[in-house]
């Protein structure tokens, strides 16, 4: 079996790029979408369930906010009732029931207030129960008589509750009332402000039962929903469908579970269906908003979408099949040849690529190498004629840190992409190369700002994460006032590179973050590169900038050094780099500039 898995690896690996990357797209593209619907069915249907609940939540959401603004209105009436001078003033008189003359007087005051009041909207009508030896007690249009209120259900209601206010559902109402029933209310027991164990009479404000219908009817705009509103009794306050209330028959402690902990799917108890239940409190209520939907017409609504769903998939699959072959065919041309150039730079034959010039992101690249190419010969001449430190400094980093085998490495990266279709990435990775490269250059000045400085720094890291899955990360935190100031070029990267080789990976996760934070310090600048990596030991950091470490290795110690050579050389002994680290901690590199301008 393991020499199957051999040879089968074996020839794929035998096969040209641009078999591998039809047939990659073959297996992850084609094959994948063939089973795509069968698999995923029941992922978009919880998605479409997800999205439809969020539909619901939203009217339920709107129909609720109105009901408790109308309520609310309503409320406010009665307190304006309560508190309003005249009603006190005329309940609370001294009128004598002989007094036909005062009492007239009281009646005219009274009913057009209490009318004032009614809009046939929201506030149907406003009726006072009164002292019954008053005669205008048995005008049954504003004012009634306190003795027969007495008698009624709803008014023992009223007085068991203890409450201020009472919201009545029409079933509190009879017809030997007196009332039409087609109404809910709000009651309040009237008292003498004076002496409130004075039982003064009842102000009743009554609502339409059809306004609130109206608003539960449009709160669920899917077949055989049904949203109605009931008090904590469990009585039926309104419904917009008294049939699918009696027969979905959901209990009062499913309401108020469902109030409590947001809407969920409930099974009816006289059925194996469920129904997704979204109930709350009306604030200054007792009443719920309750709202029931089947999950069968949830479900219903849902094929129409996978069945064309199925259909734009194929269509996708048959069009990226085309894409990926002619993007292949495309891809690994070029990359053929830049890679067979960079295996003949990376032997240290420096020779400029020939490909023809383009104006997408290979095309810059390309051109930008070239140049690179050329300033890095230059420099190479450069290098024999000239014995100034410092020039010889500059050139060391700069072939230090733009080295062939980094580019290399991160085409073979590209490459390794483009087996896997991941054509978006590698647009991404060759911008952030060919910003490395550009920014590495910078027109041959040995000194560019903080803010190219940390750009150029930024694209070596996107490459790195990428070739690292993401597992390394990078925070710049700089202060705005220093971006402009001048630094030397390719001074962050080694030390960022460094951090990530000999910190991170060293790390059992190889995984952890590179903060770079910078700002004025006593009129310089200070710059400070740290991660959370292996750290390093106390006898390394001493001798990581002398000689004795670096004549035994050419590597982080080698290039730390440099960095610290090219400082000291450019802007005097007072600057550098320093070193804090803590084994299994991190590191932190601190380098100090002269604070000046380009």
């Amino acid at each position: 079996m393991r020499w199957k898995a051999f040879r089968f690896s074996q020839l794929f690996l035998d096969l040209k790029l641009r078999h591998k990357l039809i047939l990659s797209f073959f297996v992850l593209i084609v094959l994948p979408l063939g089973g795509y619907f069968y698999l995923s069915s029941e992922q978009l249907y919880k998605q479409f369930l997800n999205r439809t609940s969020f539909s619901l939540e939203r009217n339920f959401d709107q129909s609720f906010s109105f009901l408790s603004y109308k309520f609310q209105k309503i409320r406010a009436a009665s307190d304006i009732l309560l508190s309003e001078k005249m009603l006190t003033d005329v309940l609370t008189s001294d009128v004598s029931t002989d007094d036909f003359f005062m009492q007239y007087k009281d009646f005219l005051d009274l009913r057009p207030f209490l009318s004032s009041f009614e809009d046939q909207r929201d506030i149907q009508s406003v009726k006072l129960f009164v002292n019954e030896e008053l005669f205008y007690s048995e005008d049954n249009v504003n004012l009634f008589s306190l003795q027969k209120a007495r008698q009624t259900y709803w008014f023992k209601q009223l007085m068991d509750s203890g409450e201020g206010i009472l919201w009545a559902p029409n079933s509190y109402f009879t017809e030997s009332d007196g009332f039409d029933n087609d109404f809910l209310a709000v009651l309040r027991p009237y008292r003498n402000p004076n002496d409130y164990s004075e039982f003064l009479g009842v102000i009743r404000l009554d609502i339409p039962v059809n306004t609130v219908i109206e608003i539960l009817m449009n709160t669920a705009p899917i077949g055989n929903s049904l949203t109605y509103i009931e008090n904590s009794s469990g009585n039926n306050v309104a419904s917009s469908n008294l049939k699918l209330q009696q027969e979905y028959k959901i209990s009062k402690d499913e309401v108020i579970r469902s109030a409590k902990s947001g809407p969920h799917f409930v099974e009816l108890a006289n059925s194996s269906h469920q129904v997704y239940l979204q109930s709350r409190m009306i604030p200054g209520t007792d009443w719920y908003m309750v709202t029931a939907i089947p999950l069968e017409e949830i479900a219903s609504e849902s094929k129409a979408m996978l069945q064309n769903s199925l259909i734009l998939l194929i269509v996708i699959a048959l069009i990226a099949f085309v894409l990926s072959i002619l993007i292949s065919n495309y891809m690994t041309s070029r990359l053929t040849q830049i890679m067979r150039k960079m295996r003949n730079v990376q032997e240290g034959n420096v020779v400029a690529l020939s490909l023809p010039p383009s104006k997408d992101e290979f095309g810059e690249l390309i051109e930008n190498y070239n140049y690179m190419v050329g300033k890095i010969g230059g420099l190479l001449e450069d290098q024999f004629r000239s014995g100034q430190e410092i020039k010889s400094a500059e050139l060391k980093a700069l072939q230090a840190q733009i080295n062939p085998h980094f580019l290399y490495n991160t085409l073979d990266l590209m490459k390794w992409m483009a087996r896997n279709g991941m054509t978006d990435e590698i647009g991404q990775v060759v911008t952030s190369l060919s910003k490395f490269y550009k920014l590495s250059l910078s027109s041959g000045n040995s000194v560019i700002s903080i803010r190219d400085e940390l750009l150029h720094v930024s694209s070596y890291m996107h490459i790195q994460s990428t070739r690292y899955a993401n597992k390394i990360q990078l925070d710049i935190q700089v202060d705005e006032e220093i971006m402009d100031y001048g630094i030397l070029k390719i001074t962050l990267q080694p030390i960022v590179e460094n951090a990530i080789i000999h910190g991170i990976l060293c790390t059992e996760e190889e995984s952890g973050t590179i903060r770079i934070t910078g700002g004025l310090d006593k009129g310089d600048i200070m710059i400070i590169v740290s991660d959370d990596g292996e750290g390093i030991s106390p006898d390394i950091v001493s001798k990581l900038l002398t000689n004795e470490l670096n004549n035994r290795t050419r590597g982080s110690g080698y290039g730390l050094r440099n960095i610290n050579e090219r400082i000291h050389l450019f802007n005097g002994p007072g600057y550098g780099l320093a070193f804090d680290s803590k084994p299994g901690i991190g590191t932190a590199v601190s380098i100090r500039i002269p604070a000046r301008k380009i």
